[in-house]
């Protein structure tokens, strides 16, 4: 009879798992792997998008006082002129030019490396007379500040000059005014008189104040090729003022002067190149040079300014940026003061 062997029996050979169980194995490894890295990616990339946001917003902060610093150089330059002379006139310091100047050379050398971005920009800008222009809230007046606006006669007449000058529509000058007074709550305060004026909604809203000489676009008559040959030689200030006759265009001057011919106005622009107007009586002088002479009844110039309008521009790489300020000046001599009126960004 046989016998068994007694010996351990040999382990059986290892299972070999099939080709498509290693090829799942393999994807699945491959799906967790690119999963990885693209949460890894987007981690990143949230990252870097945040560091260059705060980058911007340095950036952005830091050109915002740089446009600050040269507003308030503006507002030195005005003050000094004020205590050094009660007349305004092209020719003094403030009405200087500053052409692409680089901002580095105002930093010191810490801040240059930490306002790298800055430090290579440039800025630029100048000092406008804003009473070069003829005034459009001239057309309408008040005799006290608690009393109601009512239209100013001799503003309107000036505007109407001017307006023909330009070949515009002298009428335009009458409807200004009446839009100027509904927007201010006069005749009532209400819009019912005139439809044409309403702001949109309820009857009885009275339209929005002229800020702008874009505003004007807003009247009834005016178009954008009117308002455009306007801005050359129209402003709006939140008061009445004359018009500056040491700064003004000639248009300006012809609005501003009763009875004044274009010769007459030629004549005293080129007497001011060589020695400019000290007073209105200066100027009646010029123009009729007999003893007691005096400007026509009714005139709108003076020989010096309480706005000014400051024009900056900070452009580099990375920053293109514009910004118009209106200033007013008060007082006079060493009590000169200043103070901004409204800041307005222009698109670059």
């Amino acid at each position: 009879m046989p016998t068994r062997s007694r010996g351990r029996s040999s382990p059986p050979p290892p299972r070999v798992p099939p080709a498509r169980s290693r090829g799942v194995a393999i994807v699945t490894v491959l799906l967790v792997v690119a999963l990885a890295a693209t949460l890894a990616a987007s981690v990143a990339w949230r990252e870097l998008v945040a560091l260059h946001d705060v980058s911007n917003q340095r950036l952005g902060v830091e050109t915002m006082w740089a446009e600050r610093a040269a507003v308030e150089w503006a507002r030195v330059m005005l003050r000094d002129q004020a205590r050094k002379s009660n007349v305004a006139y092209v020719g003094q310091s403030w009405s200087n030019p500053v052409d692409d100047v680089r901002i580095s050379g105002f930093l010191p050398e810490d801040a240059l490396r930490v306002n790298s971005d800055l430090a290579d920009a440039y800025v630029s800008g100048s000092i406008e007379d804003a009473q070069s222009k003829f005034n459009v809230m001239d057309l309408v007046s008040r005799p006290a500040p608690s009393a109601p606006w009512q239209i100013n006669q001799n503003g309107v007449e000036a505007y109407r000059r001017l307006l023909t000058h330009v070949s515009l529509d002298p009428a335009l000058a009458e409807q200004t005014a009446k839009y100027m007074l509904r927007s201010l709550g006069a005749a009532g305060g209400t819009g019912n008189g005139d439809q044409g004026f309403s702001t949109g909604g309820s009857g009885n809203s009275w339209p929005l104040q002229l800020v702008t000489v874009a505003d004007l676009a807003r009247i009834p008559g005016y178009g954008a090729q009117s308002v455009k040959v306007l801005s050359d030689f129209v402003t709006l200030l939140p008061d009445f003022t004359n018009v500056n006759v040491n700064t003004a265009s000639e248009t300006a001057i012809i609005a501003a002067i009763p009875t004044l011919s274009e010769s007459q106005a030629l004549m005293l622009t080129q007497r001011r190149s060589s020695a400019y107007f000290v007073s209105g009586g200066d100027v009646a002088l010029v123009l009729s040079p007999q003893a007691g002479a005096s400007l026509p009844s009714g005139a709108l110039v003076d020989v010096t300014s309480n706005y000014f309008l400051v024009h900056c521009r900070i452009h580099s790489a990375k920053i293109n940026t514009r910004i118009d300020t209106l200033i007013a000046r008060h007082g006079i001599g060493n009590f000169a003061w200043t103070t901004v009126v409204w800041a307005h960004r222009i698109a670059a």
